[in-house]
């Protein structure tokens, strides 16, 4: 073959290859899409307005969370050589009591039931 013979084949092969490329990345996000769905044939399914009941709930939960409660705050103080007491760091219960409040506020929005009782129901038309 001659010089303008493999620069031609060379630009051949790196068309196919990009075409490929392309091909790849269409495969590996229908292959992304297909494990989603499969992660998720099983979980229980929400309405929209199911879910914007959720949403409603946890934001006005946090909106209406007091983070200003000291008790639920434990300062840590050191002392520097010459005296000087400083904030050395605050540790802080807040998640515990936030996400308390949370569960409690969805499971207001819903009737809990036992996953054993879920298959035992049949529903009534």
């Amino acid at each position: 073959m001659t010089k303008e013979e493999l620069n031609i084949e060379i630009e051949k092969l790196k068309v196919s290859l990009e075409a490929h490329e392309e091909q790849v990345k269409d495969l590996s996000h229908d292959l992304k899409t297909a494990k989603q769905r499969l992660e998720d044939v099983d979980k229980p399914k929400l309405t929209e307005k199911q879910f914007a009941d959720i949403h409603t709930a946890i934001e006005s939960t946090i909106e209406n969370f007091d983070f200003t409660n000291v008790d639920l705050y434990d300062p840590q103080f050191a002392m520097e050589y010459d005296g000087k007491v400083y904030l050395d760091g605050i540790d802080t219960d807040v998640s515990d009591e936030l996400s308390g409040d949370i569960i409690t506020s969805v499971e207001k929005l819903f009737g809990v039931t036992d996953e054993s009782d879920d298959t035992d129901i049949v529903p009534s038309e």
